[in-house]
């Protein structure tokens, strides 16, 4: 009696089996057939992958790949002889089918043993696998799916289309066949999608990922071989990024790691000053300033800079032959020209404070430089609104400082 019990069970059991690999041949002949029904093809290998008899076998996951395969194969032929595809259809076909095999290539390489104990290697599945992967690179068809979605506004989607493209020659079937990974041609178009992959998850704020990608194009081959404004784009976003996680000290060591990179983009020189200025440290900003003058030094907004930072912490005399130098490079820039005027409005300023509670007499000797630093902000002013004169805030400066002096005609004249 139990031995008919255990031979029912048997019987079972294997009933059960060859139900799911019934459903893999049904799969596979559903999406093979002259009228694909690739619907019922999915439903059929979803069972399969689910089922603990079938689900650990890399014929399973290798037939539900060639369900997307199959779909994007046809619109192939229908977009090859100039008939209109779905371009998302055709990319979310060949993104499934990626899926799957990354998992069917797992599998295959799991051994099985004989009785002798002797490992055996399914080498059928890889082989299946290796070509249709090329042909997945070299038609693109993620490319144009995510350029889709990056016009229908859903960058997160472009994002995963783009990544899944480049990442198809790190595919480890490729990898161990470099007659095959040869054939992918990864030039300054690969890179370009490489760029666009980091570029499109930062829009979508996938920060991380975005990173990941960006920073891909750091490597020894991209430098070789990718545009090299595209290698600089990206490390602009990644400074960026951090940025906008408010992560100052990775953002500081990352742009001073590009300066040395990339001496020839004064971008990071640049965006390290503003760091350093936004937050406090105008030693650190003016030590910065003087490299980069030292590598522009006819870029008279670096001086402008230097003065406008030395004005605030109170080195009036050093701030004021950083604007001359300033001006001396451009002559007609107003707002070098203003700027300067401002750092003597602000030395009398102070030169005020620092007066105010002197006697009488001292006041008045100390009124004489006070309103000596005034009258040498006047020319400044005046010379800017000379050369811009529909700017109101030109217009204002002058007008107040027209008032302070006690110009009283010249201030009515500049009434609104």
């Amino acid at each position: 009696m139990k031995k008919s019990i255990f031979l029912a069970a048997l019987v079972l059991i294997s009933a059960g089996c060859f139900a799911q690999k019934a459903n893999v041949s049904k799969a596979r002949g559903l999406a093979d057939a002259e009228t694909p029904d690739y619907a019922g093809a999915r439903a059929a290998i979803e069972e399969a992958l689910q089922n603990d008899e079938t689900k650990d076998q890399a014929n399973t996951w290798y037939v539900a790949g060639l369900i997307g395969y199959k779909e994007f194969s046809a619109n192939n032929l229908k977009r090859q002889m100039g008939q209109n595809i779905d371009i998302d259809q055709w990319g979310a076909a060949v993104f499934e089918s990626l899926k799957y095999w990354d998992k069917a290539f797992e599998l295959s390489q799991i051994p099985t043993y004989d009785k002798k104990g002797k490992a055996k290697y399914d080498t059928r599945t890889p082989k299946n696998i290796l070509p249709k992967v090329v042909e997945y690179f070299q038609f693109q068809p993620l490319i144009a799916a995510g350029f889709n979605a990056y016009e229908a506004n859903n960058p997160a989607l472009a994002y995963e289309m783009f990544i899944a493209h480049v990442n198809i020659p790190e595919l480890q079937v490729l990898q161990e066949n470099p007659a095959e990974l040869e054939k992918l041609l990864r030039d300054t178009s690969y890179y370009t999608c490489l760029y666009y992959a980091g570029r499109f998850a930062y829009e979508a704020k996938m920060y991380d990922e975005a990173i990941a990608a960006l920073d891909r194009m750091n490597s020894e081959h991209a430098n070789a071989n990718a545009l090299r404004k595209e290698v600089i784009f990206a490390n602009e976003y990644i400074y960026q990024i951090y940025i906008e996680q408010q992560d100052t000290a990775k953002a500081v060591d990352f742009i001073q790691n590009c300066i040395q990179l990339f001496p020839e983009e004064a971008w990071f020189m640049q965006n390290l000053i503003n760091l350093y200025i936004n937050s406090g440290q105008e030693e650190k900003a003016i030590e910065y300033l003087d490299l980069a003058i030292a590598r522009e030094p006819n870029v008279g907004q670096y001086y402008n800079s230097k003065g406008s930072i030395l004005a605030r912490i109170g080195r009036f005399e050093e701030s004021f032959k950083a604007f001359e130098q300033a001006i001396a490079i451009e002559p007609n820039n107003a707002l070098f020209l203003e700027t300067l005027g401002f750092a003597y409005v602000d030395l009398g300023n102070k030169l005020n404070d620092d007066a105010a509670y002197l006697d009488n007499k001292a006041y008045a000797k100390a009124k004489v430089e006070i309103d000596a630093a005034f009258q040498k902000a006047l020319p400044y002013f005046e010379k800017a609104y000379e050369l811009e004169p529909d700017n109101n805030d030109y217009k204002r400066s002058l007008r107040s400082l027209y008032y302070r002096l006690g110009m009283n005609d010249k201030y009515e004249a500049l009434a609104d």
